[in-house]
């Protein structure tokens, strides 16, 4: 008897040793192991598992020719449950001897013929760092016992596939980590042969996504250039939770990369936008820091939407990727700052940065060609209402050209002076009191926006107040390029803008930004909103539109409305909101809060681009 068992664990063992390995199809593998094991015995059903860490459960990837093997693939035992189930759990052999429906551990799985099978054992698959790889369940057929030195023999297939399947993963990881370091040496190269800065931000993006295998992948950093920019990159997700998380993420953040795109937000609050939009999703998330010594220039983020988490080694591939973008930009600014010094792009940099002390302003300001002999007024356009560019794809620059269409379109003078940046157009224009109307120029500048708005765009321009200083272009810069960000943010954003245009605007956008406990107005608008938003109503505009003329006949008839329906409206806003909107003492808190709220949307009123008609195109 002692030599007939020895003979069959022999020929067990060296069956599952030849099936190892002898197809890259793992469930023809496994399949051949539970035959192995079987070993023509028909009183024997042998069936593998292997564990699923997305779905925490046990797939069976292999068995004997039974009831089950056409199961092969989509039977899913979940982590726990049954006699296989806890033998994952626990990383415990399990045996039920006879009667295995009488078990507590049993769960009964119907369509595979369990009802034929009088005994049962399961063993888990352990790896050497003791991670599930999956289970090996034994059945005996009604009638039949398990011999003593099954369980054990077993466990010592259990081992061997364990081993062959750590042997894979390591070769699997040894080559990935091959191709890993080949992604980062390219990278390393196109920052030595001086690629520009944003072509190796787009690449590096794209290997973080890959070599950390990530779902989503934002890098957010300052562009030499004097913008900033934000690079998109997302994986084919197999899963289709995550692939319909990935939709619903991709337009959030395309609206983060349009504002950082406009100069709306620095990168440093891009990059906050971009945890938070996330922070919901992602199941794990690794970051580094693009930096050169005390330099911050950005930050890499890679995020897995499901429970598989990063590698071990995902943190530091990452960081060593970010140094490679850091490098690029480091020494993009440096080499830009020697071949760049006299040209105005490089000089309002440091003008707005406040790096320039009195002399130096006045040597700089002659070099780019500035008259300081003369008044200025700064004009900043930048086009918006195009569409964006396809996720995956580096977004082409949309002011290419665009300083050459305000010198032809605009009529300014010969000696005006531009700066381009990847998302705007700076121009200093030369103003002389009495002689040249600042009207007259805003009047050639929305000229140059009907002209464009013609082709599809909508270009936005910021106008300064006449400066009559180089001391004073600073001011004059950033008051333009604050009202370029207002208007730009309008119902109607092609014209023309002051900080006169649009000051309140600026005011309420500052008071929206701002973190606040809501209170009753506010609370009464969100609700309202919230309503209009399920219902499909239209209450918040018809309360704008009372609270803008303050009668009840003038707003029935600006809404083209019956007054009944107008009442009706007026009375269910009053519900939602818990106090009376037609009551005066409300109107004014209740006007600011329904301010605040369109700042914060972007849902401006018609009655602004009624005010801005005479601005815009």
């Amino acid at each position: 008897m002692a030599t007939a068992t020895s003979l069959l664990e022999l020929q067990v063992l060296r069956g599952v040793a030849r099936a190892l390995g002898s197809d890259p199809d793992p469930s023809v593998v496994l399949t051949r192991v539970a035959e192995a094991v079987a070993c023509g015995r028909a009183d024997r059903d042998v069936y593998l598992y292997t564990y699923d860490p997305i779905d925490d459960d046990l797939v069976l990837a292999g068995a004997t020719e039974s009831p089950a093997a056409s199961h092969v693939g989509s039977l899913r035992v979940a982590y726990g449950s049954g006699v296989t189930g806890w033998v994952a759990a626990s990383r415990e052999s399990y045996l039920v001897a006879e009667e295995p429906a009488r078990d507590p551990r049993f769960l009964a799985y119907p369509g595979i013929g369990e009802e034929r099978y009088g005994a049962i054992f399961s063993v888990p698959i352990v790896s050497a760092g003791h991670e599930l790889v999956g289970c090996i369940t034994v059945w005996a057929t009604t009638g039949n016992r398990f011999e003593d030195f099954e369980v054990r023999l077993v466990e010592d297939v259990a081992a061997m596939v364990a081993a062959s399947f750590e042997r894979e993963r390591l070769a699997g990881t040894a080559q990935r980590s091959a191709r890993d370091l080949d992604g980062i040496r390219a990278l390393a190269a196109m920052v030595a042969d001086r690629t520009p800065a944003a072509t190796v931000v787009d690449r590096a993006t794209e290997l973080a996504r890959s070599t950390t295998d990530a779902d989503v992948a934002v890098t957010v950093v300052t562009d030499p250039s004097g913008a900033d920019r934000m690079v998109l990159r997302t994986g084919t997700a197999g899963d289709p939770g995550v692939a319909a998380a990935i939709a619903s993420l991709r337009p959030v953040l395309l609206e983060i990369d349009l504002e950082l795109r406009r100069s709306r937000i620095s990168w440093q609050v891009a990059s906050e936008r971009v945890a938070r939009a996330l922070e919901g999703s992602a199941r794990a998330v690794t970051t580094a820091a693009v930096r050169v010594g005390a330099d911050d220039l950005g930050t890499m983020a890679c995020y897995r939407l499901d429970p598989r988490g990063f590698s071990a080694s995902g943190p530091s591939v990452l960081r060593t990727i970010a140094h490679q973008v850091a490098t690029a930009i480091k020494l993009t600014i440096a080499l830009d700052g020697l071949e760049e010094r006299n040209r105005l792009s490089w000089f309002l940099r440091d003008l707005t940065s406040g790096r320039l002390g009195s002399e130096e302003l006045a040597r700089r300001a002659t070099a780019v060609g500035i008259d300081r002999a003369r008044a200025h007024v700064v004009a900043v356009a930048s086009l918006t209402g195009l569409p964006l560019a396809p996720v995956g794809s580096t977004p082409v620059p949309l002011e290419t050209g665009l300083a050459d269409q305000l010198a032809r379109t605009a009529g300014l003078p010969a000696d005006t002076l531009f700066a381009v940046t990847p998302h705007q157009v700076v121009a200093v224009v030369p103003w002389t009191p009495g002689r040249d109307s600042l009207e007259a120029l805003r009047r050639t500048l929305v000229e140059a926006c009907a002209t464009l708005r013609s082709t599809g765009a909508a270009l936005t321009v910021g106008l300064s107040r006449p400066v009559s200083s180089v001391e004073e272009l600073g001011q004059g810069l950033a008051e333009a390029r604050e009202a370029m960000i207002v208007g730009s943010t309008l119902a109607n954003p092609s014209g023309v803008f002051t900080l006169d245009d649009v000051g309140h605007h600026l005011l309420l956008s500052r008071v929206s930004s701002a973190a606040t406990v809501p209170d009753r107005y506010a609370v009464a608008i969100e609700r309202i909103a919230e309503y209009d938003r399920v219902k499909r109503t239209e209450l918040l505009a018809t309360v704008a539109a009372f609270l803008h003329v303050r009668s009840q006949s003038a707003a029935a008839r600006e809404l083209i409305i019956h007054r009944n329906t107008l009442n009706q409206r007026l009375t269910r806003a009053s519900q939602l909101g818990g106090f009376d909107v037609c009551d005066p003492a409300e109107w004014f808190p209740l006007q600011l809060a329904l301010k605040v709220h369109q700042a914060r949307t972007g849902t401006w009123p018609a009655d602004v681009a009624g005010r801005t008609a005479g601005r815009a195109t």
